[in-house]
């Protein structure tokens, strides 16, 4: 009965607090709400890992507003580009391009000039999981688009990873391994040439 109890006593520990829209929840929402706004230029390696468990390396910028940059490490050969709020998505292993609406896509809202949780935005919980503040959010005009847990490390605040999921379920983690903010981010490093003019990118 003892071994019970101290399972029991475990597992409450590891479980999530899920905070109701009360004093706390909306606490945490403004501290998150700032922090965010204030993350205007940044630059961060991370970690990802898909559906299926298979793992990447890369580099990530970004330029408020509406510009962003992932460069996966070799072998891979991906690279995508935000900028005048499309997203493209580059593989140089088969010579593809792949263009659509930055809105689209559920991290868009991190690119806006200035981000706040409201009409656009629907707040689906706000959790804390040993030592971390997770809040999840979703488009409230298509919903069926998917989810996004932001992830934080608290005392300081500072943004540790994300989980996207997406219509299907599919779960895709991104873990922050280092970041690096109020950088000089040139806009040169966020320009797409269009390859019907210029070709494609080198490899």
């Amino acid at each position: 009965m003892t071994a019970l109890l101290r399972l029991l006593s475990v597992l409450l520990l590891l479980a999530p607090v899920v905070w109701a829209k009360g004093d706390r929840f909306a606490a945490d929402l403004a501290a998150i709400e700032a922090y965010l706004d204030g993350l205007r230029r940044f630059q961060a390696r991370f970690l990802q890992i898909g559906p299926e468990g298979e793992e990447s390396l890369g580099t990530l910028y970004v330029k408020r507003p509406g510009r962003l940059r992932i460069d996966y490490d070799p072998p891979s050969k991906v690279r995508l580009i935000a900028t005048d709020w499309r997203l493209i998505f580059y593989d140089g292993s088969i010579k593809q391009v792949n263009t659509i609406p930055l809105s689209q896509t559920p991290l868009a809202f991190l690119l806006e000039e200035q981000i706040r949780f409201a009409e656009e935005i629907e707040v689906a919980a706000v959790e804390r999981w040993s030592g971390e503040l997770w809040v999840t959010v979703m488009r409230r005009d298509a919903p069926e688009a998917g989810r996004v847990t932001l992830r934080f490390r608290e005392s300081p605040l500072n943004l540790s990873g994300w989980l996207v999921q997406d219509p299907q379920g599919r779960l895709t983690e991104v873990r922050i391994l280092s970041l690096e903010t109020d950088l000089r981010l040139p806009d040169e490093l966020f320009r797409w040439r269009d390859p019907r003019i210029f070709g494609l990118p080198d490899d």
